[in-house]
């Protein structure tokens, strides 16, 4: 079976590591619109196919557009491909249409509607428009949560035989030791390392130590990073004293975040780590996990810091709240006051702490990469054999 795999960008993120997680387990090839990017440095490393569409943005076009649905339509030409895997709005619409008349399979995965985003009406309605007209032209959608699943049925955007869910998976990581971790990244000391095995030590926690809160993600408008930002200036000073917020990431959004944790006095609270390659892997240098995030598909990060035992705050969008389940705090979209207050109830609710993170555990073992990759493989041979 051979498969194609089109994404708008090829910078790091989620649905990034799931196209590349699908390539590598059925030796796809994979297009996207970015010259270059993490996605195309780890698919060149596995040995993997990879096409530019030169015309292929994020942001709306006409012009570049068309020229993408023509550059689409001539690789399909030139790989052949069995079905075509679109992913992200841009390249699951255009990819949708430049696929009329080549007799292929075209799959979808949606990894978040932007019509469901909090964008002005007029806009919200132009996506729900195209996508309706685009899945005309589709075999399945994948759907990374039940949530989008839900939205997508109440919009009449494909008959419910034609969408299914499946949930986004992670290999196991392998994790910096807690003894290590903090200091590759030149991190005080956190609270706890949880492990069963954990003791606080004698006297109880001094100076040197401080509460972790970590958080892993572009620094986009949608990843809600400045209500983060806000919602520390609105802790008391005691509380704030006792914590440090750690960002890894970067983004367009970064000068901005920057300028107004200065304003605010924050700079001493605030590490911006800037992108580390596998940053996963150091998530044992935390307390606890933050995701303010106004917008989101089935976040690989949420998965990760269920892994590494993780408590977590974050917002009931998208899939959050099925990855999640009982292993947190679940808060309103664009509600700083809502943050402040867990993160206070993190801060002072140890015993609280202990039940999050052995929940986190329980829960990560639902969402292994074997399992989606297995679920997907499932779709694929339905589709393939269909009519």
């Amino acid at each position: 079976m051979r498969i194609l795999y089109v994404i708008t960008q090829a910078d790091g993120g989620g649905a990034q590591k799931y196209v590349l997680s699908l390539a590598k387990r059925f030796n796809g090839a994979i297009a996207a619109g970015t010259e270059s990017g993490k996605l195309f440095d780890d698919a060149h490393k596995a040995g993997l196919d990879t096409f530019r569409l030169e015309h292929l943005k994020r942001n709306l076009n006409p012009w570049h557009d068309l020229l993408a649905m023509w550059e689409i339509r001539q690789l399909i030409d030139l790989y052949r491909p069995d079905i075509i895997h679109l992913n992200s709005t841009k390249a699951g619409i255009l990819g949708s249409f430049a696929s009329i008349g080549k007799n292929i399979k075209v799959i979808f995965t949606a990894h978040g509607f932007v019509f469901n985003e909090p964008l002005p009406f007029p806009v919200r309605m132009f996506y729900l428009a195209a996508e309706k007209v685009a899945s005309d032209f589709r075999d399945m959608i994948i759907a990374v949560s039940d949530r989008d699943r839900q939205s997508a049925l109440a919009n009449k955007l494909i008959s419910p035989e034609k969408i299914t869910t499946i949930h986004n998976g992670i290999p196991a990581i392998d994790f910096l030791p807690c003894a290590d971790a903090p200091k590759a990244l030149g991190l005080p000391i956190p609270h706890s390392d949880h492990s069963d095995t954990f003791v606080p030590p004698a006297g109880g926690f001094g100076s040197e130590y401080k509460f972790i809160f970590a958080t892993i993600a572009n620094f986009y408008k949608t990843k809600g990073l400045d209500v983060l930002v806000e919602a520390v200036a609105m802790l008391d000073k005691e509380v704030r004293d006792r914590c440090t917020f750690v960002m890894i990431g970067e983004g367009t959004e970064r000068k901005k975040l920057e300028d107004r944790i200065q304003k605010l006095g924050l700079a001493d609270i605030f590490k911006l780590l800037g992108n580390i390659p596998d940053a996963s892997r150091y998530l044992k240098a935390f307390d606890a996990f933050i995701l303010p995030s106004r917008k989101e598909g089935f976040p690989y990060t949420l998965l990760e810091a269920l892994q590494a035992g993780l408590p977590i705050i974050t917002t009931d969008v998208g899939g959050n709240s099925e990855a999640i389940g009982d292993a947190g705090i679940l808060i309103k979209t664009e509600d700083s006051r809502a943050l402040a207050d867990a993160i206070c109830q993190m801060v002072n609710g140890r015993d609280d702490l202990a039940g999050y993170s052995q929940k986190a555990k329980t829960r990560s073992a639902e969402f292994t990469e074997e399992r989606m990759l297995k679920e997907t493989e499932k779709v694929y041979e339905k589709v393939a054999g269909s009519k």
